[in-house]
């Protein structure tokens, strides 16, 4: 889904741009604005993908939040509203920094046309992996989940290319409408404050990796949540306790619960064992130690609460399908640019 908003100090014109964008459900006016300067900062703290704004309104022009907006978010996608839209010298303020300039009032047809137009610029990217990763939480599998990121991540890379600003607009984008799916259970979340993503993180998809398996394992335990309150608990004892020795005996221990039902409706929302989903989180954990410090697998196997490291390379191998010296090798390989064979 889109995110829209609309920045004029015209309270009817506001509610006229709601009215005809809420008539395409993949755009969601998410905020509405009567300054430049509260536009300015709604697009620094909150995810917009297109603006409508106002050519004048109270202290700052719609020209000037547009420069500003676009300054520090160049994909943002601008669109200036004006009662004067064909002057020449308007167009040429705003050419360097706007999609266009509309004539005010605007047009239904005219603002489908535009949608239906970023739609087709923006759908054919990563529609795909979003549907993916969609599909894994609707099926509640997330054994599936974690077999298919690195896939998820190659293709995303493979449209991104190298450029930091464009991969970083498209995990957000992704993370965002994951996010999105949550509104049915109220405020969905901004990503951007729940699970920041920046240029130093975005140029290794190790790094994304992990980033967007956060992302992922954060909605599959709010949808089971959402399902089973009592859940809660148990995954602030699991938050706790994943560093170190902890079993479904412990957990049933501690939380109060029989084994018998937390395994079955454990098993109903994740499609994974307790078990396995530990082992899943671990070495998520593993994986980070891994790439971000020079520890070796006795160490992460201690720090994660394996009390044997040939234990620990056991279950990486079952779950990674590779030897826990095969994947440091992997990303050595691949930081320095280099072809991995394993």
């Amino acid at each position: 889904m889109y995110r829209v908003l609309i920045a004029d100090d015209d309270i009817l014109m506001r509610e006229a741009l709601h009215v005809m964008i809420a008539k395409d459900s993949a755009f969601k006016v998410v905020s509405m604005t009567d300054t430049g300067e509260r536009a300015v900062r709604v697009c620094k703290e909150d995810v917009i993908d297109i603006v409508f704004m106002d050519m004048q309104m109270p202290g700052i022009t719609g020209l000037e939040a547009s420069r500003i907006i676009h300054q520090s978010n160049p994909e943002i996608s601008i669109y200036i509203l004006s009662a004067h839209a064909a002057n020449v010298l308007i167009r040429s303020a705003a050419q360097s920094q706007v999609k266009d300039v509309l004539e005010k009032p605007i047009t239904y047809s005219c603002l489908k046309k535009i949608m239906e137009n970023y739609k087709t610029e923006h759908e054919d990217s990563v529609q795909n992996q979003l549907e993916i990763l969609a599909s894994y939480l609707r099926n509640k599998d997330f054994g599936d989940f974690y077999d298919g990121i690195a896939g998820v991540i190659d293709e995303i890379y493979a449209i991104g290319g190298e450029d930091p600003v464009r991969l970083i607009k498209l995990f957000t984008y992704l993370g965002q409408n994951l996010l999105d799916t949550r509104s049915v259970y109220g405020d969905s979340g901004n990503i951007s404050e729940l699970f920041p993503i920046n240029e130093v993180l975005i140029p290794d998809r190790k790094t994304s990796e992990l980033w967007l398996f956060r992302v992922m394992d954060y909605l599959f335990r709010q949808n089971s949540i959402g399902r089973y309150p009592l859940l809660e608990n148990i995954f602030i004892y699991i938050e706790k306790h994943i560093k170190e020795d902890i079993t479904l005996n412990s957990i049933i221990e501690n939380c109060a619960i029989s084994q018998g039902y937390l395994s079955r409706i454990f098993r109903e929302q994740f499609k994974v064992s307790v078990t396995e989903y530990l082992h899943m989180r671990k070495l998520h954990l593993a994986k980070g130690y891994f790439y971000f410090t020079e520890d070796s697998i006795a160490e992460v196997a201690f720090r994660l609460g394996y009390n044997e490291s040939s234990y620990f390379s056991k279950v990486f191998k079952k779950f990674e399908n590779m030897t826990v010296k095969q994947y440091k090798k992997k990303i050595r390989l691949d930081s320095s640019g280099k072809k991995t064979e394993i």
